[in-house]
């Protein structure tokens, strides 16, 4: 793997002088009248030529510039040690997919908004035709004012969908997307009611609000809810609230039989489906939580974002049998080994969206669309190191998504990710 530089130029100026003898007296002239000239118009304003940063090296070609704007400088170590390995995801594209007329260009956020804005102005200042970044949500908002001004669209990275729209793209993987899936397959294997767990944050509501809404949408509701705030102690009242005296306990002749059959939804329960939007311990605490209160995962079936999407939950039993959406393995595994190979480490699970996004740029360059929003709104997609994507008008991001089932020994695709996409939606 080639290293990438970033090559600073320094204009010298030099003047220069001489001794001359002095001139010789002058000479009286008669005066002479000259004509008056003629008025000549104002010339015509030279239109703006945008040039942007040329490397050296590059001076012969016609450059497309894309700007890549991370934390590099954040307070936070986890931001900093994150923008590196997107850093070298992206640059991992440029080099498998780029043309040699690719020039990437890092821009530092430092972690703020204000740095995201001042690095959006140093990125347009460079004529950069696509802006790849910032991670979080208020850093995006401060680099996508600058960048609508000069019609620069910007792929990012954060969840938060308030900043997507007018040249804004989310690539991520916002929960809405996941729950949609795996409510849309649930409904397909019969389950009507549903029931959410989980916290009452921003990333909760979101899950709680698609729930509704996926559930209504494929015939289903609802039927129960509960939400904590807080640690294990909240989280144990609130299974308790969700469940509590609605299922008996399965006897052990009852829990045997379920085990030998192929699992269908129980008509008669009060829900037949729960999602619980957690993940690393503090989902291994909520599933035998809810277990607990006798909400056997053997009746019910237990429904996750791509939270689960984590080896260490093989090792508890109350998520086994359990259900998620999640991205083609098979794009994902091609990916995480050209990495490795690459820089001699694994990439972060977010490491891919910088990947997708250079190769997004890579696809577009030299395209008669270029960098238009007609472009990136391909409706037949793209396909990248998490499988099929596709972006919306609005900014936000469609994704063809596998469904997988938690067992003991590693987890099972029970339905591929989709090859190409239905008419968009919107």
């Amino acid at each position: 793997m080639r290293a990438f530089a970033v090559i600073g130029l320094v204009g010298i100026a030099v003047a220069a002088c001489s001794t001359t003898p002095p001139p010789p007296p002058p000479v009286q002239q008669p005066p002479v009248t000259r004509p008056e000239p003629e008025p000549t118009p104002e010339p015509e304003p030279e239109p703006e030529v945008r040039t942007g940063l040329i490397p050296p090296h590059m001076a012969d070609r016609d450059l497309v510039r894309v700007a890549v704007l991370l934390p590099f400088s954040a307070e936070n170590a986890g931001a900093r040690a994150e923008a590196l390995r997107l850093l070298r995801a992206a640059e991992l594209a440029l080099f498998e997919r780029g043309s040699g007329n690719l020039l990437m260009i890092p821009k530092d956020t430092q972690g703020t908004p204000e740095g995201a804005r001042a690095a959006a102005m140093a990125a347009a200042g460079d004529g950069a035709d696509m802006i790849i970044g910032p991670l979080f949500g208020p850093a995006v908002s401060g680099a996508a004012s600058i960048a609508r001004q000069a019609d620069i669209p910007v792929i990012a990275f954060t969840t938060d969908t308030t900043v997507a729209g007018d040249g804004v793209y989310l690539m991520s993987f916002p929960p809405e997307i996941e729950v949609e899936r795996i409510v849309e397959y649930a409904a397909r294997q019969g389950v009507e009611r549903f029931a959410y767990l989980g916290p009452q944050d921003r990333y909760g509501m979101a899950v709680y609000d698609a729930l509704q809404n996926s559930a209504g949408l494929n015939g289903g509701y609802v039927a129960a809810d509960s939400f904590y705030t807080g640690d294990v102690e909240a989280m144990a009242r609130a299974s308790a609230r969700l469940a509590s005296g609605v299922f008996e306990p399965l006897t052990p002749e009852d829990a045997l039989e379920l085990q030998r059959q192929e699992w269908v939804p129980d008509p008669d329960a009060a829900f037949q489906a729960v999602i619980l939007p957690e993940g690393s311990t503090r989902l291994r605490a909520l599933g035998p939580l809810l277990v607990s209160q006798n909400v056997d995962p053997l009746v019910v079936r237990f429904l996750g974002t791509g939270l689960w999407n984590d080896p260490e939950l093989l090792r508890e039993p109350a998520l086994h049998g359990g259900w998620f959406a999640g991205p083609d393995q098979a794009a994902r595994e091609r990916f995480e080994t050209a990495y490795r190979e690459a820089y001699d480490s694994p990439p972060s699970r977010i490491a891919s969206l910088a990947y997708d996004a250079m190769a997004l740029a890579a696809h577009l360059d030299g395209g008669e669309r270029g960098f238009s929003r007609a472009a990136i709104e391909e409706e037949q997609g793209f396909m990248g190191a998490d499988g099929l994507f596709r972006f919306r008008s609005d900014g936000m991001i469609e994704r063809g998504l596998a469904i997988f089932e938690i067992r003991p020994r590693g987890l099972r695709e029970i339905e591929p990710a989709p090859l190409s996409f239905e008419p968009p939606a919107f």
